[in-house]
């Protein structure tokens, strides 16, 4: 699973986003082309809320909270953030949230964060913060919380992406479920090497989910879409909010919609169990696949459960490997038994997105 070492250079040209100075020099430089107000950086917070320096990658994502003087000689607050990777993945990522933004996602209910500017040294870039906190953040022990609002903005927000017409001209890629992280070329013989039989029982599961891409595929007109949509990128201001605006657009690509679909209701089942019952969880899924449809569940066609189930099975092995390198074996074996629930609700065209 290991990548190339990068350079002890790269990694401290990427850690400058962390560096007061270096920020507020880059800041003067760049904001008066997005604020026309603006002078100059009279006073910087910084907050980091990710700093990993490892052998083979650099990742820092950094808050700044500053004060400028604009040219009426009044102090102006902002809050910025910024993002770098040494993977070189944040300049498509800021190409595809300028499009966004440019496309109709810079104002009213459905919503991208503003892009600001790119650095090349960094490797990363600058962008207006989004006021507020992850759906996630607002989950709570209680069963009676009314997510349907968040819910059905949400389902709105992904409708309105997979909608939105496909610039033959801006560099697209193309999603495809083997091209996850580590990919299973990566990680089954790990898991044979730890337990055959169960690799093998691993295999044939990441077999019949390439099978069921294939097969669904060959009879779609790929859109846009997120990729990995989750809870934790939906940002809401409460609740209640008519708005609200997504974060982190790497996986934006070419692909079926309902990968949108099974990555959010698998991601918000497995997110939601601490938090609700099962009954409350099954709820909120089928109100936010009734809310994308506008229908109720026994008037959508069978084949759009089966490539829900399919993705709701593909985002449940992701997190299996994840948690499998950590070594969790039990919560491992766990999601295992879920993705062959999936896939067999997927052999019966069962109008069901939800395991009892």
């Amino acid at each position: 699973m290991q990548g190339s070492e990068i350079s002890k250079e790269d990694k401290d040209k990427i850690a400058k986003l962390a560096n007061q100075d270096f920020v507020t020099k880059i800041l003067n430089e760049n904001l008066g082309n997005h604020y026309p107000d603006f002078d100059k950086i009279q006073k910087i917070e910084l907050t980091p809320y990710k700093h990993h320096i490892g052998k083979t990658s650099a990742v820092f994502v950094v808050g700044y909270q500053l004060e400028y003087l604009n040219k009426a000689g009044k102090n102006q607050p902002l809050h910025i953030f910024a993002t770098g990777h040494s993977d070189d993945s944040r300049k498509p990522a800021f190409a595809k949230l300028g499009f966004l933004y440019n496309n109709g996602f810079n104002q009213g209910q459905f919503q991208v964060t503003r892009p600001l500017f790119f650095v090349e040294e960094q490797k990363g870039f600058f962008y207006e913060a989004s006021e507020g906190d992850s759906l996630f953040a607002h989950f709570k022990q209680d069963d009676n919380l009314d997510l349907n609002n968040a819910l059905e903005l949400t389902a709105g927000w992904v409708h309105e992406l997979h909608h939105l017409p496909v610039d033959k001209n801006f560099s697209w890629p193309h999603f495809s479920v083997a091209d996850m992280v580590p990919s299973p070329q990566q990680f089954l013989p790990d898991f044979i090497n730890h337990d055959s039989a169960f690799g093998e029982q691993v295999k044939n599961i990441v077999t019949k989910i390439q099978n069921w891409e294939k097969e669904f595929n060959g009879k779609l007109q790929p859109n846009l879409i997120y990729g990995d949509y989750h809870p934790e990128n939906v940002i809401i201001e409460n609740l209640t909010t008519d708005h609200l605006r997504m974060i982190d657009f790497t996986d934006v690509a070419l692909g079926d919609p309902m990968t949108d679909l099974g990555t959010f209701l698998q991601q918000f089942d497995f997110m939601g169990h601490r938090f609700f019952s099962r009954t409350k969880i099954n709820s909120c899924k089928e109100y936010f696949v009734k809310s994308y449809f506008g229908k109720e569940l026994s008037e959508i066609e069978a084949e759009f459960f089966q490539r829900m189930n399919l993705y709701q099975a593909w985002t449940a092995l992701r997190t299996a490997v994840f948690l499998f390198y950590m070594h969790k074996d039990d919560s491992v074996r766990t999601l295992f038994q879920e993705i062959e629930q999936y896939l067999e609700l997927i052999e019966k065209a069962k109008k069901q997105i939800s395991l009892e």
